[in-house]
């Protein structure tokens, strides 16, 4: 990470740990962190997005930002790189995000090309793909079935880093990071029997929502049962419990903050497949280390 974003994050972090107003109430304290592995692969510098596996038991796909081709990588439990896949036919400008759903019976992935520092890009893409099985001794391997969507913000281009899809709707929820507000976006295309056919430049409009009284966001996960979310900044975890069929109207219901000590530049969360468990990781800026956290619910 160039120096100039290093002291722009600095400048943010004073935002962030500033009072965020009466939506905050209190913090769930019954949690454990626990390392189960470090990075070791150079590879995986820049680690900015990560869900966990549901194919590859104990495994998670990981991905770094801009600088990277059009690459995701399954890791193990340990942080071990176990595999890297190739996405054949995208071209990346900056992979920000990676999430999860279920259609008819069959895993995918998304991954969301969606950052935009200076927030002037024309449009940005998700990239959705079934989700490959990883076979012992295969150290590299190509994904070529991949369906790549654009889209628009309403009210003009912005960064995003955080995304996640809800599995009881397929609503894609997408979280704005540079605003001092968070906005929140929405598109139903993945709910769409046939949202194969929007493998077009043609972009879909996204659907503005709401906004946050947080700023920043790097990440952002629900768990597979759909009732528990999970939204991080570089210095905090911030947890909704799902309170309406709408998730939107949920994010608008006061949240609570996650114990959280601050990693290098932790950009990335993930629930467990089991929702029993969350996960954070973080990129390596300066050649720090970094290390894939289990956060242990102990009060459930």
């Amino acid at each position: 990470m160039r120096l100039f974003w290093i002291a722009l994050h600095c400048v943010y972090f004073v935002f962030a740990i500033c009072p965020q107003s009466a939506f905050a109430q209190g913090s769930l304290e019954q949690f454990e962190r626990v390392a189960t592995g470090k990075i070791k692969s150079p590879a995986l510098q820049e680690l900015s997005g990560m869900v966990a596996s549901r194919v590859n038991k104990n495994c998670f796909w990981v991905h770094n930002d801009s600088g990277d081709d059009a690459k995701i990588y399954l890791i193990d439990s340990t942080a071990k790189l176990l595999c890297t896949y190739n996405l054949q036919g995208v071209s990346a400008v900056d992979f920000e995000e990676i999430a999860w759903f279920e259609k008819d019976g069959k895993h995918y992935l998304i991954v969301g090309d969606i950052g935009d520092n200076r927030a002037k890009r024309k449009h940005i893409k998700f990239h959705i793909f079934p989700e490959p099985t990883w076979k012992a001794g295969k150290s590299e391997r190509d994904i070529v079935d991949i369906v790549s969507i654009s889209a628009i913000y309403p009210d003009g281009a912005r960064d995003a880093e955080a995304f996640f899809v809800d599995p009881l709707t397929k609503q894609l929820i997408l979280v704005s990071k540079r605003d001092f507000q968070a906005q929140v976006y929405t598109t139903n295309i993945l709910a769409n029997a046939n949202f194969a056919s929007n493998n077009t430049d043609k972009p879909l409009m996204l659907k503005f929502e709401t906004k946050l009284p947080l700023t920043f966001i790097t990440a952002a996960d629900i768990s597979a049962d759909g009732h528990h979310i999970l939204v991080k900044n570089l210095t905090n975890i911030y947890y909704w419990k799902r309170a309406t069929n709408s998730l939107v109207a949920s994010l608008k219901k006061a949240y609570e903050e996650i114990p959280y000590k601050p990693e290098p530049q932790g950009e990335a969360i993930t629930f467990s497949v089991d929702g029993e468990t969350f996960y954070t990781i973080s990129e390596r800026p300066l050649g720090l280390e970094s290390y894939l956290y289990r956060y242990q619910f102990l009060n459930k």
